[in-house]
């Protein structure tokens, strides 16, 4: 039979069969006993056993080569996960984002497209004054600033620091409620008067007002305490170009532009700057 060229091809096939299944692990107890004493007694299914052996072992270190990462990647991964997990904790204590910080966020959003005031208000991103009402834009705004407040006043609620007086006042400013935004601001200048922000936007209430000598008093605090404080130097023009004071006006409006020519707050100050230097 096994001189049979079919039935030696059939029994080579069965022979690699049975190796690879005692390989494996397949062939248990008594009948891989058998197969040690027996089928593996010849020295030619020995070297193929070995042989298997052999193949299996490599096959599996390629596969572990390939799916471990290398010490470098390990380390970085822990690290990660390490500081993943710090964050996590520190988030959970921490009770996610304050009232406070959804304020902010929410006030920013409000400014997005377009800014209420002529003036400018500390620490807002730019966006074009806008005096019309009633548009799309303006609606929107108006829900994230009311969005603003009550985050806000909450945030006080908790925890009435400066910094909370402040940004409460910030969204008052914004919709136009000028004596919430002063009983903001000198809450917060009562906890700490070396805010030069704050004095800053305290002045942009009072001429809002039309108070002009408080608004003034206020931009030159600010401009005391923090002489590079663009947002009071450019507020500073535009009280006095208010009052006609097209001088004054003129001297601030150049300082500005020498200290920012760039910006689209520079671009405002050049209107401004032309407007006073036609008027005598």
């Amino acid at each position: 039979m096994l001189s049979d060229p079919v039935y030696g091809e059939e029994f080579d096939v069965v022979v690699n069969e049975l190796t690879d299944q005692y390989v494996a692990g397949e062939v248990q107890g008594r009948e891989r006993d058998q197969m040690e004493r027996y089928f593996f007694a010849s020295p030619a299914r020995r070297e193929k056993l070995r042989m298997a052996a052999a193949l299996k072992e490599r096959q599996h270190a390629a596969v572990s080569k390939r799916w471990l990462p290398s010490r470098e990647l390990r380390i970085a991964a822990t690290v990660l996960i390490i500081v993943g997990l710090t964050f996590g904790i520190w988030w959970a204590l921490k009770g996610g984002e304050s009232e406070l910080d959804k304020g902010l966020r929410a006030l920013q959003s409000a400014y997005g497209e377009q800014r209420p005031l002529e003036a400018r208000v500390s620490a807002l991103p730019y966006s074009h004054f806008s005096s019309t009402r009633g548009s799309k834009a303006d609606e929107q705004a108006k829900a994230e600033l009311r969005r603003a407040e009550l985050h806000l006043a909450q945030a006080v609620k908790d925890k009435p620091t400066p910094e909370a007086h402040h940004v409460l006042g910030k969204v008052y400013l914004a919709q136009g409620k000028f004596d919430e935004a002063i009983r903001e601001f000198e809450q917060s200048l009562s906890g700490n008067q070396n805010q030069a922000q704050v004095y800053n936007d305290l002045g942009v209430a009072w001429m809002q007002k039309g108070d002009f000598n408080r608004s003034l008093d206020s931009f030159n605090k600010a401009l005391q305490l923090d002489g590079n404080l663009l947002e009071a130097l450019f507020n500073r023009a535009l009280c006095y170009e208010k009052q006609s004071r097209f001088e004054e006006a003129k001297a601030d409006w150049t300082a500005y532009l020498k200290r920012d020519s760039t910006s689209p707050w520079a671009e405002e100050a050049r209107q401004h700057l032309n407007t006073s230097s036609a008027n005598p």
